[in-house]
């Protein structure tokens, strides 16, 4: 079974930026576009959009998006306003704040998680839930 299927992605927008699976890159990009990386990234990405780490991608910075899909390989910080999603060859070591977080079994995950809301996520109570 693929991981790509089983990705959800809130993003409806062409990936226009690629970084690719022979390229090696060390700078920042700051970038309202989706974009994919297929090689090695070493910087900050600052993305008001989608950020596509695939199988044979890897990035070591920092990460600033409204969604991240991790399919490769992540070191430093991510910082989800909305979604970070771990397929089955995801791995990521740092520290995530998130607004939402999908894993499935097979991803690694090393460093701590904070869960922010979301403009988009409705505050809801389970019936019968009580404040402490």
């Amino acid at each position: 079974m693929s991981d790509n299927t089983n990705m959800v992605s809130l993003s409806s927008e062409v990936i226009e930026t690629v970084i690719g699976g022979q390229t090696r890159f060390k700078g920042n990009v700051k970038t309202n576009k989706p974009i994919r990386i297929d090689g090695v990234f070493e910087g900050d990405i600052d993305s008001t959009n989608l950020v596509l780490i695939t199988e044979s991608g890897r990035v070591k910075g920092n990460i600033k998006c409204s969604e991240l899909q991790l399919k490769g390989t992540g070191e430093g910080t991510a910082h989800c306003t909305e979604l970070m999603q771990f397929a089955a060859t995801g791995s990521f070591a740092g520290d995530i704040t998130v607004g939402s977080l999908i894993t499935v079994p097979g991803a690694f995950f090393n460093g701590s998680c904070r869960m922010a809301k979301t403009a988009a996520a409705p505050e809801t109570k389970p019936e019968g839930f009580t404040a402490l």
